[in-house]
């Protein structure tokens, strides 16, 4: 049985005549960990997508509203800010860091024009606090900011 471990009673022998009980917990914990990493990243990513998705639909939300009050005359006019909020704390988002920019009318407010409205949001992850004392933050960014800007022709 040269070069394969062999069975010396209840214990496992390597071919220099240690004893390789240990090496399994070892390469198990070195596994999990690696395991343990690729769970977090998946989660981080899910929350970083779902919080995507909420800006979009902020976006259009508020730019279709915008297109129907484009008017800075119109009393509704700045209600499609409230509009683009809302769409984000539905999806339970902290209102805290949403940006609504003005909507952007570049060639005036007629029918058939295109109005613009962005939403930003700075997306904190449960990771964003976490380093690690080497390696750091493995050039991950302590806060995403997420944008979208959405154009509907004005009604």
């Amino acid at each position: 049985m040269k070069g394969q471990a062999k069975r010396a009673g209840h214990r496992l022998v390597g071919r220099n005549g240690c004893s390789e009980r240990g090496s399994a917990l070892v390469e198990v914990a070195f596994g999990s960990l690696f395991l343990l990493g690729l769970v977090i990243a998946l989660f981080e990513m899910g929350m970083l997508f779902s919080a995507y998705v909420a800006v979009i639909n902020a976006s259009r939300a508020g730019a279709t509203y915008a297109s129907m009050h484009a008017d800075p005359l119109d009393p509704e006019y700045g209600r499609y800010a409230e509009i683009a909020r809302h769409e984000l704390r539905a999806a339970r988002l902290d209102m805290s860091k949403v940006q609504v920019l003005p909507p952007e009318t570049p060639e005036g407010t007629e029918p058939g024009k295109p109005v613009r409205v962005t939403v930003i949001y700075k997306l904190s992850t449960f990771t964003s606090t976490l380093s690690l004392p080497v390696f750091g933050r493995f050039g991950l960014p302590s806060e995403y900011t997420l944008a979208w800007t959405t154009t509907v022709p004005v009604r």
